[in-house]
């Protein structure tokens, strides 16, 4: 588990248009970056989840943060999901699971399927240098 006062791993994920993004593209300078790892889209409480962030963004940009959608669902389906909520975010695909395992938020056999693994709903909020300095994991 990556912790508070750690440096959060670099890592790259395709986004909605499956361009390869890295982590340290979103660090700002004089702000911070809030990672929403999140179960599923286009569920209830993942939808709602994700809209409240995009109805907070106006409170957001004024502490110049960048907020940043990551789920194990493939780049398609993310897309759908954005476009569907009208998301003002980047959303990343974790498809093959890799990141979700670096910052070990994820639940393995959800909904009693076997095999079927899926983020863990968390939020990492990491400073201009990446360090993780707020955590939070359901």
């Amino acid at each position: 588990m990556v912790n508070q006062g750690e440096k959060a791993p670099n890592f790259m994920l395709p986004d909605t248009d499956r361009k390869p993004r890295s982590v340290q593209e979103f660090l700002k300078p004089n702000g911070a970056t809030l990672l929403a790892f999140f179960p599923g889209a286009f569920t209830t409480v993942c939808t709602r989840e994700m809209c409240t962030l995009r109805d907070n963004m106006q409170e957001l940009n004024k502490i110049n943060a960048q907020v940043v959608g990551i789920s194990v669902n493939d780049p398609f389906t993310n897309k759908a999901f954005a476009q569907n909520n009208n998301l003002n975010f980047p959303i990343l695909s974790d498809y093959n699971r890799e990141v979700v395992k670096l910052f070990n938020v994820y639940h393995e056999n959800f909904g009693n399927l076997k095999g079927y693994t899926v983020a863990k709903r968390a939020v990492f909020i990491l400073d201009h240098n990446g360090v993780v300095v707020y955590k939070w994991v359901s």
